[in-house]
């Protein structure tokens, strides 16, 4: 489900002309699921909604996981990369397609995030309103479990993974490139003070592999807005395998 369904304009990483504070390889997974669109506006403040929906499904909304270990941390200055040696794991909940409302432009919101790394959760949360919270993440056989301070089970996720390695910048597979549009979006996070923030995500694929999986993420506990308790399996063929990518963090701006 990809940006031609929703209405307005929508600009991406590649034309926004942004600088860049900070990067990390990834090798993790990036999911999407569907959920039923009255379940998904929950997930939003009250100054935002959900994009019309005009594919075969209106009555679903995209919602997209990510998931996996970030090493190789670096500070970026002045366009030199100074590298840190900072390894952590992170998991982030984002609903794409997201507008204020009587607003046009789309971005992508995140209701919440869970990071093993302290600093990154202060600085997500006081410079970009990510929503985060510190967890404990780890892998268990084919299974990524989250849990929080106090060692209970926050959400758990089930990988079944696929056949062979593919380059990332030669994968052709149609969910892939809606993924890799959504990703490319504005971020939209909003501080406890109220105030919207913008950045994005910038995602560089050019020496990663890639590999089709499938995965249900498990909702154990509360994670935002009251949703909880809740399986999500991904749509058929919507969730990849990634080793090698480079995700890379703008500068925060004001967002209107």
């Amino acid at each position: 489900m990809g940006k031609s369904w929703f209405d307005g304009p929508a600009l991406d990483v590649s034309a926004a002309g942004v600088s860049f504070v900070s990067q990390a390889r990834f090798d993790g997974c990036v999911a999407l699921s569907h959920w039923p669109r009255e379940e998904v506006e929950r997930l939003l403040p009250a100054e935002l909604e959900l994009a019309t929906n005009a594919s075969p499904t209106p009555d679903l909304h995209p919602v997209v996981f990510v998931f996996g270990d970030l090493s190789d941390g670096a500070v970026i200055v002045g366009r030199v990369t100074l590298p840190l040696g900072i390894a952590y794991q992170e998991f982030a909940v984002a609903v794409p397609f997201v507008k204020y409302r009587r607003g046009r432009q789309l971005r992508t919101y995140v209701p919440r995030m869970y990071s093993s790394y302290r600093p990154a959760v202060w600085s997500g949360n006081a410079n970009y309103g990510l929503a985060k919270r510190p967890a404990t993440m780890r892998w268990q056989g084919p299974f990524f479990v989250i849990t929080g301070e106090d060692g209970a089970l926050l959400l758990h996720i089930g990988l079944e993974r696929g056949d062979g390695w593919t380059p990332a910048s030669r994968c052709e597979l149609p969910n892939f490139a809606a993924m890799r549009e959504i990703l490319a979006m504005q971020v939209l996070g909003r501080k406890a003070s109220g105030a919207y923030v913008c950045c994005y995500f910038g995602w560089d694929f050019g020496q990663a592999l890639v590999r089709t999986a499938d995965s249900c993420v498990s909702i154990d506990g509360p994670v935002a807005n009251g949703i909880g308790s809740r399986r999500c399996p991904d749509v058929a063929g919507g969730t990849f395998e990634l080793r090698g990518a480079i995700w890379r963090l703008s500068w925060p701006a004001p967002c209107r």
